[in-house]
Formats: C-alpha cells, sequence, structure tokens
C-alpha cells in the first residue's frame, strides 16, 4: 500500500513523456519538416503513432490521478515497482525526456557533406556491383578438401581443426551483429514495375534537355551512371549541394543529393560530377544549380557520366532537401 503514491507518480511521468513525443511528432507533421527524417511513404506510419503515443498518455495520466486502487494497480499478485532508485529512475526517464526537450528546442538540421564523405557518392555502378556480389556463405571455403583427406588419415586431428573453424565462424557472427544495416530489419525497398527503366531511358534519348527532379533523381541517375556512353553531348540541368571527395581535381566537384528509401538511416548520396574551371570559388554544401554538357570519366574504374558546367547559380537549400525512390 505504500508503494501507491510512487507508482501514480510513475505513471504520470510516463503519461507527460508520452504526450511530449505525441506533441513532438505532431509538430513535425505540421510544420512539414518530418520528411527531414523519414520519406514521405513513412508518415501513415507516424499518424498511427500520434493517436497510439496520445492514447496511451491520456491513459497513464488518467491512472496515476484515479481514487481507486484497483485501477492503478492490477490484482495479479505480482509486484510490478521495479524497486528502482530515484537517481536510477531520474537516469531512465531523462532518456526520454532529452530527445522531446532537445526536439522543441534545436532546429531540424539536415544531412550534408560531413555524412556524405562517411559514405561516399553512390551510382548505379556502385549499387550493382554491390548487389550482383557474391554471398561470402555461398562461396565454398577452399580448405574442405583438407578437412576431408584429414578425417581419414586422422580423425582427432579432424575435430581439434572442425572446432577451431566452428569457434572462428562464431567470431565471425558476433562481430557481424555490430555492423549497422542499411534499412531496418523487415523494411523491403520497394521493386520497380517491370520495363520501368528500359522506358524512361528512352524517354530521356528522346529529350533536348534531360532535367532532374524530386520525383526522377534517382531513377534518372541510376540510368545516367549505367549507360553515359548514350547521353554523351546531351543538355542536362539539375541541382544539390555542392559535395567534394579528396582525390577531386581542383576543378571537380559533385552536385549531390540525399536520397532516402525509408529514413535518414539508410540516407545514401545520390550524384553527378561535374568540371568547372572556377570550382573553387563554391564552397562545400552550398546549394547550386547548374546545366551543361553531359559526357563520360573514368572514376576508381568506373566510368561515369561526366557533367561540362555551361551555367551555374547559387540557390538557398530547397524546402524538401532529399529525393526518394518514386516509380511512376
Amino acid at each position: 500500500m505504500q508503494k501507491t503514491p510512487d507508482y501514480r507518480f510513475h505513471l504520470y511521468i510516463r503519461g507527460i513523456i508520452l504526450l511530449g513525443f505525441t506533441m513532438l511528432m505532431f509538430k513535425l507533421l505540421i510544420t512539414g519538416n518530418i520528411t527531414n527524417f523519414i520519406a514521405p511513404k513513412m508518415i501513415p506510419f507516424i499518424y498511427f503513432a500520434v493517436i497510439t503515443f496520445l492514447i496511451l498518455g491520456v491513459i497513464q495520466i488518467w491512472r496515476s490521478g484515479s481514487k481507486k486502487e484497483s485501477e492503478i494497480v492490477c490484482n495479479c499478485g505480482f509486484d510490478h515497482s521495479d524497486g528502482s532508485s530515484p537517481i536510477q529512475s531520474l537516469i531512465i526517464y531523462s532518456l526520454f525526456v532529452i530527445p522531446v526537450v532537445t526536439g522543441f528546442i534545436f532546429p531540424e538540421t539536415v544531412l550534408d557533406s560531413s555524412v556524405a564523405a562517411k559514405r561516399g557518392f553512390k551510382t548505379g555502378l556502385t549499387q550493382e556491383q554491390s548487389q550482383s556480389s557474391p554471398d561470402k556463405e555461398e562461396q565454398a571455403s577452399p580448405d574442405d578438401e583438407e578437412l576431408a583427406e584429414l578425417y581419414l588419415e586422422d580423425p582427432d586431428e579432424y575435430m581439434k581443426k572442425l572446432e577451431e573453424r566452428v569457434e572462428k565462424k562464431g567470431e565471425e557472427e558476433a562481430n557481424a551483429e555490430n555492423i549497422p544495416l542499411e534499412h531496418p530489419e523487415g523494411f523491403i525497398i520497394q521493386d520497380p514495375p517491370e520495363g520501368f527503366y528500359e522506358e524512361l531511358e528512352q524517354k530521356m534519348l528522346k529529350m533536348d534537355k534531360i532535367v532532374l527532379t524530386e520525383d526522377n533523381y534517382i531513377a534518372m541517375t541510376n540510368i545516367l551512371d549505367q549507360n553515359p556512353e548514350k547521353f554523351i553531348g546531351k543538355e542536362i540541368e539539375f541541382f544539390g549541394f555542392v559535395y567534394r571527395e579528396d582525390n577531386f581535381k581542383e576543378d571537380e566537384f559533385v552536385v549531390a543529393r540525399f536520397g532516402l528509401s525509408c529514413c535518414v538511416a539508410d540516407a545514401s548520396v545520390y550524384g553527378t560530377l561535374t568540371t568547372f574551371a572556377q570550382a573553387s570559388e563554391y564552397e562545400t554544401d552550398e546549394w547550386v544549380k547548374v546545366s551543361g554538357k553531359l559526357t563520360k570519366t573514368d572514376y576508381e574504374d568506373f566510368v561515369l557520366p561526366y557533367v561540362q558546367i555551361e551555367n551555374i547559380e547559387r540557390i538557398e537549400q530547397p524546402k524538401e532537401p532529399y529525393v526518394y525512390e518514386v516509380y511512376e
């Protein structure tokens, strides 16, 4: 009975935290800044979360103020109090309160070249290479035959070698668990409709000027990366932020955009390498709109599209800085 007031307090705090997350998500939805963190196709899940958190928060606060003990604690005969000290409770609740408070105080930031530098700019060729590389587990081990022969010659030594291999594999799997996945578990990337890229490529070949927009940016960039020879001499226009890698020449930079499949955790840098005599006058992360002619160049064993800039202008960062996988 003496623990009831303390339990009421915990219920109240938990309700406030849930309502805090509700208001934070509602604020991001109203301002439109939610797309700085997730792809538009994930927004319905946020609406569901807002409603769920609101209901749960109200229930928690209502239970904390109830005069009936049966509505505060259950009659299952189990003590639900966690026995945490005030310091422990403060630390635990801080883990939830701090994100809510900082979400309201600090402005929503957009991914920039500091993130791009860790991931490198992505091309259709690099994606194809990663998808076509064989899985290590599917490759036959070179010493499988040696183990088979050892089993016939010395069974004890065979068992010793087998145990070493199992132990080594266990260590590799344990280390692999620390490697972050590109997409959250259970998330499925939407496959393009059959013939989508072939049809879009034909449309691009007939265009007098290729204009990259938010809706076609990723798809058209992938097509250009796959077949740069087909588009040599064509006019192109697009915009993005200036990004450089250490091995770029002084007159080179990438005009890039971050592409999202699900959320910022899986963001990839999609960009096109450009050349411009006054490239050094443009700072990294500065947003520019460029137009010029397409050619091709060799970069790290790949043949990539290369834009010779004819016109360039500084622009403000767009309201929607990211691009998404859209198939229409």
